[in-house]
């Protein structure tokens, strides 16, 4: 049994409605609350969340959509606090910004953000590679994640529609894993939509090393090839590349359907045997 949702959060754009974030004005700060919705099934802000918010704070300091940004995490917020989220603009070029984001709980550091930006005019695209073949959503199943010994509370999985190809487990003998995944209150496609979908690497870690889920995201990496929002299915096709000391990294792939490449994300993570409240 899950708990019930929160009332959600009224804003005018699809993005700041789904995070409820407070974007700042005149040099204000934006704000990310931190509820259930955003967080981990353990209780603590999902790297994705906070990820997404530092998009849309330095997309709105600069004007320009994100086409790079890498996150590090710093320490836990849980929900009821509030992260404050101040944008540097160090360069605004003719056509490309560069943006550091500093993200805040009482003035505690919980994470920090680069990265660049660019309005240049869409013009020729290609990528390398071709999307996996695996089997269409229709034929999938609901991707489920048991945590031992509790009840999965209301979190950021409530928030998606993922489900798993019969070809998973196969993959998972390779180090990879692939999930479908759709957004059903904002489309995928733009950098935040895009940052918030794909911190899927520690699920797939645990997979492959055959471990319960228990990973705790280092930092986070997305790469816009195309931002075109769709209402569609999203493929995660994810790759992990190496596991020491406890730490996994691993790399994430979106395609959409139609085998367009839309972003790469990568990723390194603290795999944990447990999630028990003490100092990292």
């Amino acid at each position: 049994m899950t708990a019930s949702p929160p009332e959600p959060l009224r804003h005018a754009d699809p993005a700041t409605t789904f995070l409820g974030l407070e974007l700042g004005a005149d040099g204000a700060p934006t704000v990310l609350p931190v509820v259930p919705g955003l967080c981990t099934p353990f209780g603590r802000l999902y790297g994705g969340s906070g990820l997404a918010a530092c998009v849309l704070s330095a997309e709105a300091a600069t004007g320009r959509p994100i086409v790079w940004i890498t996150t590090q995490y710093v320490d836990n917020a849980v929900p009821g606090e509030r992260v404050e989220l101040t944008t540097e603009v160090v360069v605004a070029g003719r056509a490309t910004s560069q943006t550091h984001v500093h993200g805040t709980v009482d003035g505690r550091t919980v994470l920090h953000a680069t990265a660049a930006h660019t309005d240049r005019p869409i013009g020729a695209r290609t990528w390398w590679g071709t999307m996996p073949a695996i089997s269409p959503p229709e034929q999938c199943t609901p991707m489920e994640i048991e945590l031992a010994g509790r009840p999965m509370p209301y979190c950021f999985v409530n928030r998606m529609d993922r489900v798993v190809p019969p070809e998973q487990p196969a993959l998972v003998e390779q180090g990879r894993a692939a999930v479908w995944v759709k957004l059903p209150e904002w489309p995928i496609g733009s950098a935040a939509s895009q940052g918030f979908a794909a911190d899927i690497v520690p699920m797939a870690m645990a997979m492959a090393l055959g471990r319960p889920p228990g990973g705790t995201s280092l930092d986070n990496t997305v790469r816009i090839v195309a931002a075109e929002p769709t209402d569609d299915w999203v493929l995660l096709d994810i790759e992990c590349e190496g596991f020491n000391r406890s730490i996994g990294i691993g790399r994430v792939r979106l395609w959409r359907r139609d085998g367009t490449l839309i972003g790469v994300g990568t990723q390194s993570c603290i795999m944990r045997t447990s999630h028990q409240t003490r100092a990292r």
